[in-house]
Order: C-alpha cells, then sequence, then structure tokens
C-alpha cells in the first residue's frame, strides 16, 4: 500500500507472474525456434537426397578413368615390352652379322629444365668429371633420342633438345625418307618432304645408322594444293618437362 497526501492508503493491485505480452513473446519464440529447426532439417534433407546423385556420378566418373588409366598403362606396357624385345632381337642380329650396334649409356638425372631453364634446354647432373663430353646423344631411355649435350661443366651439363629453336638435324621418315627437321620450340619440329610423298599422322623419324634411334612422330601434315613441299610437323618422343633421368650415351657424339 501506499499513503496519499491526507495520510489515505491506496492499494495497489497485487501482480502476477502472468503477463500477456510475456507470453505472446514466449510463444511466437518457440514457434519460430521449432520453424528454424524444422527448415533447417528439411534443407539438410533436401541437399543430402539432391547430393547422392552427384556423389554417384563422381563415383562412376572416377571410376572409369581409373579404368581407361589401367588399360592405356597396359597398353603402354605391352608396347614398351613389344619394342624393347624387338630392340634386343634387332642387337643380336646385327651382331651375328659382325656389327655391334650396342650404346654404352650414363644415367644423369634432370636438375632444371624449362621455365628454370631457357626453352627445350634441360641441366643434367653429370659432366666432365663423369666423363660426359660436348656432342654426346641423350635419349629419355632406350633408342628415344630428345637431344645432345652442348654445354659441359665439372658435375653438370647443358642438354639442347632437338625442338630447340634454330636445331636442324637429318632424320629418315619412316626409315626411307631423308628429311631436315628444324626444332620449333616446346617440343615440336618442322620440316619438308617433296610434294607427292606419302606421309601420315604417327610416322616415325628416325636418325640412319647401324644404331638409329627414334626422333619424333609426325604429329600434323600439311599439304597445300599447288604446293611444291609438304610441311609436316612433329613431336619429341616423350615431353622433356615430364622427365626425371636422361641417358647419355657416352661412345655417340652427333
Amino acid at each position: 500500500m501506499a499513503r496519499t497526501s491526507n495520510n489515505t492508503f491506496i492499494r495497489r493491485p497485487r501482480g502476477g507472474w502472468f503477463s500477456l505480452p510475456v507470453f505472446l513473446y514466449t510463444f511466437f519464440f518457440i514457434v519460430l525456434f521449432g520453424a528454424a529447426v524444422m527448415w533447417r532439417a528439411n534443407l539438410e534433407g533436401a541437399l543430402m537426397y539432391a547430393l547422392v546423385p552427384v556423389e554417384h556420378l563422381r563415383a562412376d566418373i572416377g571410376a572409369s578413368e581409373n579404368a581407361r588409366l589401367r588399360a592405356e598403362l597396359a597398353s603402354t606396357t605391352a608396347l614398351l615390352a613389344d619394342r624393347d624385345a624387338l630392340y634386343q632381337e634387332n642387337l643380336e642380329l646385327k651382331s651375328r652379322l659382325g656389327r655391334d650396334a650396342s650404346v654404352h649409356v650414363m644415367l644423369a638425372g634432370v636438375l632444371q629444365r624449362p621455365p628454370a631453364t631457357a626453352y627445350d634446354t634441360l641441366l643434367v647432373d653429370a659432366g666432365s668429371a663423369e666423363g660426359v663430353v660436348q656432342g654426346q646423344l641423350v635419349s629419355a631411355g632406350g633408342t628415344t633420342l630428345i637431344g645432345s649435350v652442348a654445354g659441359v661443366y665439372a658435375h653438370t651439363s647443358r642438354v639442347v633438345l632437338f625442338s630447340a629453336p634454330g636445331e636442324t638435324y637429318d632424320v629418315m621418315l619412316r626409315g626411307s625418307i631423308p628429311v631436315e627437321m628444324q626444332g620449333q620450340g616446346g617440343g615440336s619440329l618442322r620440316g619438308q618432304v617433296p610434294a607427292g610423298t606419302a606421309v601420315s599422322i604417327g610416322d616415325t623419324l628416325l636418325f640412319p645408322g647401324i644404331a638409329s634411334g627414334l626422333a619424333g612422330e609426325v604429329s600434323a601434315v600439311d599439304a597445300q594444293p599447288g604446293n611444291s613441299f609438304i610441311t609436316l610437323y612433329a613431336h619429341l618422343p616423350v615431353d622433356p618437362l615430364t622427365l626425371q633421368f636422361v641417358e647419355i650415351q657416352t661412345d655417340a657424339r652427333r
């Protein structure tokens, strides 16, 4: 109760725990909170339902890609085995005929490659101390020739690829048609043969000689009507940017 100025008392109404605004606020909060929880659960369910086909599709694509890569690896392995068998047979045949076509090589690791070096140039970890001499041929393995030693230092050497700009060399198209190839950079080469020469994509370019090596494969042919020559484009047998090791032919020079 409260005292007034004339000393009379006025009884205040008693308040309870119930209040309509508080009740309404609490009620709407609970409703909104429940709706938000249900909406989130439904959204997560919808997203999971929508993503299931995507995950299945991704798994199927991954499985198909793995299967394709395994098939390509098996095919490549078979081709390499066949090539090695033919190469050894070729060496044995030449040896029986009194010609030694074997090649002595030195393994070298690739230290630097483009863009750390000039275009179509490699720096390897073998030099004069290891017996490397300028002009020796370099292969990516076996008879797959890719360039030659252009500079020799104490324990390193600079290898210039056949595809380097300004490089020229003579090869045999399919082992029988002479053609001069010029480096274009980026592992590509360019050459010309007389019009009417049979040339197709995939034809091999071989170095002449008893110990011939693969120098490249034809990747494109430009035969314009009325021209006296056919322009052919080729690429190195391997991607030089992926090489970790090379073989230096210690008994062969360009």
